[in-house]
This record gives C-alpha cells, structure tokens and sequence, in this order.
C-alpha cells in the first residue's frame, strides 16, 4: 500500500510550515556550535538536521520510524557529506531509549509521545533547551465554515489558542523563552507543495488503487484550507528550557 504522506510530502524539504531562515534561527535561540548534540524526533527527511549540521557544525540523532523518510534522510545526509554529524536511527520514537543532549527537538510530532504536554514531559530530562513545534488556533472561536465541516482534520479540542498553548506547555514544569511562529507564506508554500506532489503522483499513477481515496482526500484538504483554516490555524516553534 502506499503511503499518503510519502506521496504529498515528496517535494518538500522542510515538512513543517517554516522556512530554512527560521530554522537556522532556531539554531541560534539554541546556541548550537560544533560541540552541541542534538536529538531529533520525528525527524521526517531530514531537513532541519541538514540545515543545522551545516550552519552550525552540531551533531545530531535523528529518530525516525517512517522507512520510505529514513531513507530520504539517509540519501539527502550522504549527499550532503554530512554523515559524520548526522546519524539517522530508524525506531518509533516511544521505544527509543533517550540519553542527554544539550537540546532536543520535535517539530511538527508530537503525535509521537501522545501531544504536547506529554511530549515535553518525556523530553525535559533529556537536555536543557527544547525545541518543540505545535500548531495553535490563532482565532477562537472557530469559524462557522469550521462547525458546517463534517471533516474537520484538526480537532478543537486537541489545539488552543496561543496563550493557552504556552500556558498548556508550561504545565510540563518548562519554561517558554522563546518562539518562532510561521507566516502565510510559510503555510501557503507548505500546503500547497501537497497539491503539486499529488498531482505529479496521480498523473504519474492513474491506474493505481487508491488514485481516487487520495484524489479526494487531497481535494477536501485543500478545500479545507481555502475555507478557512488558511486564516486561522497558526503554527510556531516554542523553545523552552527544561
């Protein structure tokens, strides 16, 4: 079977709404240099460890439990020449045994320990700064668009708005010092480089069994996003120190 997100984050390189400015940005609110490690979970392809590892000279573990994304990840660091400062670990990041690093990155997964508050609890005691990227409600109430959505991809209940993300992180015993929020841009290009990898994968596969599941299922997305979660559904990078 094929994997959706394999298919619609095929062109991406950051898998997240942000951009390589306000990742190398992290890095610098991290006080990254050539001795820091870092642990990275989720870590997707690879895209904020390469930009890290080149920036700033730090080492990283990436966890990851996605093969079709290990092995991009794999690829893109050998292509890099970065495979002496990036090691790519294929587990599920709630097995994985965690050691001490001076920071610790999840961005965009925190679904991998169960959420936020969760997520920061487990990693608090694995380095002195973290680094966690969440999604927030940048306008509450929903809109009505939002209530009339019987596919509401995001459930309210399951973000806040900002405020009380910060207030919810908080209740993890760290502290927010600092945050990197996305623009529009940020999201527009985000989203809409899954329109482009799934039409490229459509045309390129017309006959496949799940061609019309994930036609439709990249049409409501899209749908979505243009109704109304374009104007409302916010996303940052909190770093917080443990």
């Amino acid at each position: 079977m094929t994997w959706w997100h394999a298919v619609v984050e095929a062109r991406h390189e950051l898998q997240n709404p942000t951009s390589p400015e306000k990742i190398r940005e992290l890095g610098e609110r991290l006080d990254l240099g050539p001795g820091s490690h870092v642990l990275d979970i989720a870590s997707g392809k690879g895209g904020p460890a390469l930009l890290l590892a080149e920036t700033f000279g730090c080492r990283l573990t990436c966890v990851e439990r996605a093969p079709e994304f290990v092995a991009a990840a794999r690829e893109r660091t050998a292509a890099a020449g970065l495979e002496d400062r990036i090691e790519i670990v294929e587990a599920d990041a709630a097995s994985y045994e965690l050691g001490r690093y001076d920071a610790a990155l999840c961005l965009g997964a925190t679904f991998a320990y169960g959420g936020l508050l969760p997520t920061l609890e487990r990693l608090r005691t694995t380095a002195p700064l973290l680094a966690v990227g969440e999604p927030y409600w940048r306008e509450w109430p929903l809109p009505a668009a939002a209530d009339q959505d019987a596919d509401v991809r995001i459930d309210e209940g399951e973000f806040l708005p900002l405020p009380e993300t910060i207030e919810r992180a908080e209740s993890a015993g760290v502290q927010v010092v600092s945050l990197i929020a996305s623009s529009q841009d940020d999201w527009d290009r985000y989203e809409s480089l899954h329109w482009l990898a799934l039409d490229e994968w459509l045309a390129a596969n017309p006959a496949d069994p799940q061609a019309e599941e994930f036609r439709a299922r990249g049409a409501a997305q899209r749908a979505r996003y243009l109704a109304w979660e374009r104007e409302v559904l916010g996303w940052a990078i909190f770093v917080c120190r443990s």
